[in-house]
C-alpha cells in the first residue's frame, strides 16, 4: 500500500453535470489503506458550484487553499477565503459557490471513507487525462 501520493499520480474525475469542476482522489482504503478516512482535492471553476447535497453517514471536512467562494454548510452562507476550514457533520446540506473570476482549491476529507466512491459511481463524474 502506498503512503505518499503525489497529486499527478492521483485518479482524476471531471464532472458533466453543467458545473465545471474537477477531483482529485488521493487517500482511500484502496490506495493506501487508510480505514477511517478518505481524502482529496476539489477544483470549482470561476462561475462554478458543488450543489448542494447530503452525506448522511459521514463527517466531512473542505479546507478552501486557493481562491474563495460562499459555502453553505444547513442554513448558514458564510463568504470563505484561502485558509479556511469547513466542517460538515453528517446529514447536513452542504455546498460551495464560485462566485469569483479565479479558480477554488479545495482538499476534502470524509470520516468514515465510502463517499468518495461516489465519484465513480454516480455516472455525473468521468474519469479525466492528466495534464
Amino acid at each position: 500500500m502506498r503512503r505518499i501520493v503525489p497529486k499527478r499520480e492521483a485518479e482524476w474525475r471531471e464532472a458533466e453535470d453543467g458545473f465545471p469542476r474537477s477531483v482529485q482522489l488521493m487517500i482511500e482504503p484502496g490506495t493506501t489503506g487508510a480505514e477511517h478516512l478518505a481524502m482529496g482535492t476539489e477544483e470549482v471553476g470561476p462561475g462554478s458550484q458543488i450543489p448542494v447535497h447530503v452525506h448522511p453517514e459521514a463527517e466531512e471536512i473542505l479546507f478552501v487553499y486557493q481562491g474563495s467562494g460562499r459555502a453553505r454548510v444547513g442554513a448558514a452562507e458564510v463568504e470563505v477565503g484561502p485558509e479556511t476550514a469547513i466542517f460538515i457533520p453528517p446529514g447536513t446540506p452542504h455546498g460551495f459557490v464560485n462566485h469569483t473570476h479565479e479558480p477554488a482549491r479545495l482538499t476534502w476529507t470524509f470520516s468514515p471513507p465510502g463517499e468518495q466512491e461516489k465519484f465513480r459511481a454516480s455516472g455525473v463524474w468521468k474519469p479525466r487525462t492528466r495534464e
